[in-house]
């Protein structure tokens, strides 16, 4: 079993942390543009407290009280070429859960609390990102009944190093490192 609640700050500051490396970690094999230490953490939980001025940021227990996930949902506006009544939206910005947590229900009650925040603060919209390699996100979002809406392209002008390579799913969860219990 396990519960959804607002995030307590400054208490709630060391888990999120943690929880922003092992999203980072993970996302580094899909992605290897990815930084995934501290100071990275500590600087993007800044900025994402910032926006959460305009949003909620919520945490995910189990039964004994032991923080398994967490997201920010907060307010964006979009371009200017988007009807006036679409163009303020919420924004998912950050789930995570817990590996030994997954397919168990626990992000499907993360993304409730945002959609809930978000009914509530009068939003007709809320978008959420994803890589494009992130099959498993784009599930758990497709179950939760999110649509593609807009797609981004890159093309490298530059190559990556060779250490730098992306590497399969299956690697990926060979080398999961495991998350670091908060102090």
């Amino acid at each position: 079993m396990s519960t959804v609640r607002e995030a307590r700050l400054p208490a709630d500051k060391p888990v999120i942390l943690q929880f922003i490396m092992a999203l980072q970690r993970y996302e580094t094999f899909l992605e290897p543009n990815r930084r995934h230490d501290l100071e990275m953490a500590e600087e993007y939980f800044a900025v994402l407290c910032e926006r959460s001025r305009r949003g909620r940021i919520f945490l995910a227990e189990d039964g004994a009280g032991q923080p398994i996930g967490w997201s920010i949902v907060y307010e964006e506006d979009t371009e200017a070429f988007i009807r006036a009544e679409e163009r303020r939206f919420a924004y998912l910005a950050e789930l995570f859960v817990a590996e030994s947590w997954r397919g168990r229900g626990v992000g499907q009650s993360l993304i409730a609390a945002c959609e809930d925040w978000a009914r509530q603060s009068g939003y007709s919209t809320i978008r959420i990102d994803l890589l494009a390699r992130n099959q498993r996100a784009a599930r758990a979002y497709a179950k939760a009944g999110y649509a593609p809406y807009c797609q981004e392209v890159r093309k490298r002008l530059v190559p990556l190093p060779p250490e730098a390579g992306i590497v399969s799913l299956e690697e990926v969860r060979r080398q999961r490192a495991p998350l670091v219990a908060a102090e």
